[in-house]
């Protein structure tokens, strides 16, 4: 009996250090996105980009990032996107629904996406390098779009409670998905040339 006991707090003790060791893999790994979140708004502008007809022309695709390992599951931010073309600035933009993952709500970027394909124009927040950098535009490396005039009203019966208070385009959900994009999606190489300039 006296063995199995020890066996148990061994058995404990290694499954803690494990989880801290990958907790403490994907925080190196990350970017101080909230040191900068501020100036990446502050370096951002509104613009009209044009949505190509049909809602063939606009792709959807719910996504998910790991960002940390729990006792028994792991932590996640959902990372939906919503790619389409702008014909008149020939570039590829993706509007990204990022949120923390919630397994009781419905995924922002149905939603969202739904806004955008009934529209002919969106006006974008954007950020100016993102915009006329040749580094963004392709389709594989798309300009991304963190908040555009999306219609809330139209839609605040998908929220519940505090959800419409994080609802896509508002203030505090703007503020939020600048700081993940910032820390889990722009690569460290990028992050570094853009904001830790020596």
């Amino acid at each position: 009996m006296r063995k199995s006991g020890i066996g148990w707090f061994l058995g404990v003790g290694f499954v803690a250090i494990l989880l801290a060791i990958g907790n403490l893999i994907y925080t190196c790994t990350r970017n101080n996105g909230e040191k900068y979140a501020q100036q990446y708004i502050d370096e951002s502008e509104y613009v009209t980009l044009h949505i190509p007809e049909g809602a063939k022309d606009v792709s959807y695709g719910p996504g998910s990032i790991m960002i940390g390992v729990l006792m028994n599951s792991t932590e996640r931010i959902r990372t939906d996107s919503i790619l389409f073309y702008d014909s008149i600035y020939k570039k590829h933009f993706c509007v990204f629904v990022i949120e923390p993952e919630r397994r009781e709500t419905v995924r922002q970027g149905e939603i969202v996406v739904k806004d955008i394909c009934y529209r002919k124009t969106i006006k974008a927040r954007i950020n100016k390098y993102e915009l006329n950098s040749p580094r963004y535009g392709s389709k594989e490396n798309p300009v991304p779009v963190l908040d555009f005039d999306y219609n809330l009203q139209e839609f605040r019966d998908a929220y519940y409670g505090e959800q419409f208070k994080y609802a896509f385009s508002r203030p505090s959900y703007y503020k939020r998905a600048v700081e993940l994009y910032l820390t889990y999606m722009m690569s460290k190489e990028e992050f570094k040339e853009r904001f830790e300039k020596e």
